[in-house]
């Protein structure tokens, strides 16, 4: 029956994965079965603030070798200060790595156009994807797109690679990164499709392009709103969101609206994969709502931050789904950051009242804040 398939395929399929008949998903028999849900934790997860802004809208956050803050600022939330910023002891901004690559006076293939995604690894190696679109509406800025790898130790530029453009569709935006097993995968929430570029020899494809996994199927709501786009339609945003394990296999993600969908990276990197193998090999990992951030803490929990009802999920190891906090105070929370030491860091930057999500007008409700959830001194759950 699988005589034709790819010989990573057959390796899955043997070693125990089951085809989902007539749905696009390749499971192992765990997944099929849905994760136990918990009692919402009591008394909730605390949250802390530790930073906040009147000026900037963030989304998503790091936290830098020294302990400071990296915070990305989209151009596309109406940002006009540097796309990339640490914060000093004070909550103040400064350009990050430095100057010269916020400045729009720089070349676009040294600047950082629009910082659409931040990644730190343990060893304070720093991934970004600059989307190269200040207006996701609009084509990229010539030179933009590219990924940039810095030394978080130094704040040095290593490397960039320039997004080749012919893996760029009209529409096209690339939205969200992540970087394993010498690859960097792209998201493209524009036209929905991985983009898979293999770093040593810089060798890119364009895969899974309209695959079900990586395209949005619902609206987005929060709090009961429908997000609507500057036009005045229903916003739609396809894959947005990754997480990936430390050893680079597995690989999460979800169109905004969510599901988050599981898949192993063999299948990306193996250039003899076919299109439909690619198709089937999603696996839908939980059925969550919209979310801001999808974050892989370093002892495999993933957490999951709610836009839809400002709250926090954790999905433990052995499966176990619960939710940790629901607060106001998360209206947006975003691309969260978990350290080694047990704190997650949420940045809540009231997207959905930017322009882009809310009919063309920004209505912010200034300050945005970034609170901290101390997850490594959470209780088991309780059932």
């Amino acid at each position: 029956m699988y005589a034709n398939s790819s010989p990573i395929i057959r390796r899955l399929r043997h070693a125990g994965f089951l085809l989902a008949c007539g749905t696009a998903m390749l499971g192992t028999v765990q997944a099929a079965h849905a994760a136990k849900p918990a009692p919402p934790l009591n008394p909730p997860a605390a949250l802390e603030e530790v930073a906040s802004s009147t000026t900037s809208a963030w989304d998503r956050v790091a936290v830098l070798p020294d302990g400071r803050l990296l915070v990305e600022l989209p151009r596309w939330a109406g940002n006009t200060g540097p796309g990339l910023a640490v914060l000093d002891a004070s909550g103040t901004p400064h350009p990050y790595p430095d100057d010269a690559w916020n400045d729009s006076a720089t070349p676009a293939a040294r600047r950082l156009v629009a910082p659409a995604d931040i990644q730190m690894e343990a060893d304070g190696t720093l991934w970004v994807l600059d989307s190269g679109q200040p207006d996701p509406t609009r084509p990229p800025v010539a030179d933009g797109p590219k990924i940039v790898k810095i030394d978080a130790h130094t704040g040095q530029v290593a490397q960039t690679w320039a997004i080749d453009p012919s893996m760029l569709h009209d529409g096209s935006h690339p939205a969200t990164m992540r970087v394993g097993r010498g690859h960097a995968f792209i998201g493209d929430s524009g036209v929905p499709a991985m983009i898979v570029i293999r770093l040593d020899t810089n060798r890119q494809r364009r895969l899974m392009q309209h695959t079900s996994s990586l395209t949005a199927g619902q609206p987005i709501t929060v709090n009961g709103r429908v997000l609507t786009n500057a036009t005045g339609h229903t916003a739609i945003v396809n894959i947005s969101q990754m997480a990936i394990s430390p050893d680079g296999q597995w690989l999460y993600f979800e169109p905004l609206c969510g599901p988050v969908y599981k898949l192993d990276t063999d299948l990306l990197i193996d250039p003899t994969v076919t299109p439909i193998e690619l198709e089937e090999g999603p696996t839908l990992w939980y059925k969550t709502p919209a979310l801001g951030g999808i974050t892989l803490a370093p002892d495999g929990t993933l957490y999951f931050n709610d836009v839809s009802t400002n709250s926090i999920f954790r999905l433990m190891p052995d499966r176990v789904y619960q939710k940790i906090v629901t607060d106001s105070r998360l209206h947006w929370p975003g691309g969260s950051f978990a350290t080694r030491d047990g704190q997650l860091y949420i940045p809540t930057g009231q997207i959905d009242l930017t322009a882009p999500f809310n009919g063309g007008h920004n209505a912010i409700q200034w300050p945005v804040h970034i609170y901290r959830i101390n997850i490594g001194a959470l209780p088991p759950p309780k059932f």
